[in-house]
């Protein structure tokens, strides 16, 4: 939402850890270009010790170009949660993001692209996963937010969570195409290096350095043609990436439990219109980006944000936190917060860790207990943003878990902690569960077994506990599913476990109970239920006869998730049943444009032009049906019958001929006969 100014709750105790001023030099490493095109770049998962010439050339050749920032620092070592902190120049605590899947970016904050909207620019989005889907509000501000289609998330192998490099950009290049005087505004997020690494390795190490080389071809190829057509000429560059990516170093094989420099650090290039070079080791932070682009277009800075601009050429040092908490949101371990400065770092855990990175840059030597001075300054930095640490977001969206899942997101709920934390809370302790967990993941079981254990060992694992529950739905177990959940049901039970428990009654036939859970989430004047909760409250009601309230329900959650097409085919089917045949025609028509893969959506489509008497585009729509499941009978039954009450009967013959031409089914011996005899005219 476009606010004149900009005042975030929470943000004066942010504002102290963040914001600092320029050192003592009073030049600038490049010069303001008001009015210039600004190409955000976001590379998923790529680490900073990545950006090398063996590894990247292009980016490398970009880094030579413009202005290279060697000590660049993420705010979380997770997807959502970052490109939160890079889009509103915000610490997590104050922009309200702490997890994937279970958080969305408040409709009160203040994007990058709501700013430049309001300064005339057109805004565009590209990403290329889930994780970042438009529900999530990062869409905020951006006139076009292309990102990964919904439905295949409803697949049981969930293969279709993220697209290529290629894909996305090429979506991109499009855009930027298009004909406009106004200057532009891209965001391009990059996700190939992100696990599982579908390039070719001996190791997860080599196949994720088969990642980062595809990626960086195929953005060096995107440059080069932006280049060749002068779209550059005039345009900030600004790459880097949300995270980085363990790769085993401390027994963490991918991200999300820690916040070592192995997954915070990450690579960070400015090259604006000037062509000015730079390379500097002075700390950076995702909360500088958005004063940076808003003072090199010489446009107002805001006051509140924590960062500060990168165009000065010299900076003080000052404390950058980060923070990881999936292991406490998914696992119930304790919450990872550290902090950065002049050299020396501080991860508060139940055993604490500090380490000087200028002679222990990989972090082996823990020397807490020999300097805790040094570490209570630091502590101190910590507290300032501590009170917001456990400030509630919105509940996870089932149908976005399930995606997830997919990429190897634990996505635990949103809650304030129970109890003190132990040393056996301390993530490098459960780390153990942890690894496990993302292992089950990884490996796509349909058995819940395995995740049952888990639970079994540690019943704190809400994450695991949701995905097994999620596993005995698919499987037809709803009633199991029921009792799992029952038995982590309490009067403070997560709105992500209440979610679940109405998915797995809907599953199990118990509407009403189902209904009584649900909408208890939806109440009062700021809600904490996702687009999924409103659609499975709608169902609900649906079920129970409730059409009014049941379409209200679905009018929220395609309000909320407007690319989610099965929430907008079940909308569809309730217009339908309430009457509203131009409505549910419309939703449909919606569907296919979007989702072209959906069956049941020109399964629907077909009847409604039948039903009102356009029977050749009936026709057309069965044909797509047919097309996407060749073995439909009554698709093909219908193309026949509704060829030979058009009096085409050449076309009639041929329906039928190819519906005769399937194996018979039980039952269906008044429809054979129906269609032999069409087939047999002449």
């Amino acid at each position: 939402m476009q606010a004149a100014v900009k005042v975030a709750l929470g943000v004066a105790a942010v504002v102290s850890l963040g914001a600092c001023g320029r050192g003592s030099g009073s030049g600038d490493l490049w010069p303001r270009a008001a009015g210039a095109n600004v190409l955000l770049v976001t590379v998923d998962t790529l680490r900073a010790d990545r950006l090398t010439d063996a590894r990247m050339p292009r980016l490398g050749a970009l880094a030579r170009r413009g202005h290279l920032f060697t000590t660049a620092y993420a705010h979380a070592p997770l997807t959502l949660p970052s490109h939160a902190s890079i889009l509103t120049g915000l610490l997590p605590p104050a922009h309200g993001v702490r997890g994937n899947g279970s958080f969305r970016l408040a409709d009160a904050q203040v994007t990058l692209a709501e700013r430049l909207k309001s300064a005339g620019y057109r805004t565009g989005a590209f990403v290329g996963a889930f994780v970042l889907d438009a529900r999530f509000g990062l869409a905020q501000g951006f006139d076009v937010y292309q990102g990964v289609a919904d439905d295949r998330a409803f697949a049981a192998d969930f293969a279709f969570a993220e697209r290529p490099a290629g894909a996305v950009l090429q979506q991109a290049d499009a855009w930027l195409q298009q004909s406009s005087s106004a200057p532009w505004f891209a965001w391009i997020h990059l996700f190939d290096p992100h696990a599982p690494y579908e390039a070719a390795g001996a190791t997860p190490a080599e196949a994720y350095d088969g990642e980062v080389r595809q990626v960086d071809a195929a953005l060096g190829d995107f440059l080069d043609r932006l280049r060749a057509r002068g779209a550059l000429d005039r345009t900030l560059v600004v790459v880097t990436a949300d995270h980085g990516e363990g790769l085993g170093a401390h027994d963490e094989s991918t991200h999300g439990l820690f916040v070592y420099e192995t997954t915070v650090r990450v690579p960070l290039v400015i090259a604006g219109p000037d062509g000015g070079t730079s390379t500097s080791p002075v700390p950076a932070a995702h909360i500088d980006l958005v004063p940076t682009v808003l003072d090199t277009l010489a446009l107002p800075v805001d006051s509140t944000l924590p960062g500060r601009s990168l165009r000065a050429d010299a900076l003080d040092d000052r404390p950058i936190y980060a923070e990881a908490l999936d292991g406490w949101l998914s696992a119930g371990a304790a919450p990872v917060r550290s902090v950065v400065e002049g050299g020396l770092k501080l991860i508060s855990v139940p055993d604490a860790e500090l380490y000087d990175l200028s002679s222990d840059p990989a972090e082996a030597t823990n020397i807490y207990a020999a300097s805790e001075t040094r570490a209570r300054a630091l502590a101190a930095a910590v507290s300032r943003v501590e009170t917001g640490l456990f400030s509630s977001g919105p509940s996870r969206d089932e149908s976005a878990d399930r995606r997830l899942r997919s990429l190897g997101y634990a996505a635990g709920a949103a809650r304030s902690p129970s109890h003190a934390f132990a040393a056996a809370d301390d993530p490098k302790r459960v780390r153990p569960l942890y690894e496990r967990f993302l292992s089950i993941l990884a490996s796509g079981a349909t058995d819940p077994d395995g995740l049952l254990r888990l639970v079994q060992e540690r019943p704190a694992f809400e994450a695991a506990r949701l995905a097994a529950a999620s596993l005995l739905i698919e499987g037809g177990r709803g009633p199991e599913a029921v009792d799992l959940l029952d038995a982590a049901s309490t009067t403070d039970a997560s709105a992500a476990l209440l979610e679940r428990l109405g998915a797995a009654l809907l599953a199990a036939g118990d509407p009403r109970r189902a209904v009584a859970v649900l909408a208890p989430l939806t109440a009062g004047t700021a809600p904490t239920a996702s687009a999924d909760a409103w659609n499975m409250l709608g169902v609900g009601r649906a079920q129970l006869g409730q059409r009014g309230e049941a379409r209200r329900a679905m009018d929220r959650a395609v309000m909320m998730a407007p690319s989610a097409a099965r929430f907008r085919l079940n909308r569809a089917f309730v217009r339908l049943e309430d009457g509203d045949r131009a409505g549910a025609l419309d939703d449909a028509s919606q569907i296919v444009a979007q989702s072209p893969e959906l069956v049941d959506a020109w399964r629907l489509r077909a009847t409604l032009h039948y039903e009102a008497g356009q029977a050749q585009a009936a026709i057309a729509d069965w044909e797509k049906v047919v097309a996407l499941e060749p073995t439909d009978a009554d698709a093909l039954f219908n193309i026949a019958t509704a060829h030979d009450a058009a009096g085409n009967h050449d076309a009639a013959g041929q329906a039928a001929r190819r519906y005769l031409a399937l194996p018979a089914r039980p039952g269906s011996g008044a429809d054979r006969t129906a269609m032999q005899a069409l087939a047999s005219r002449r």
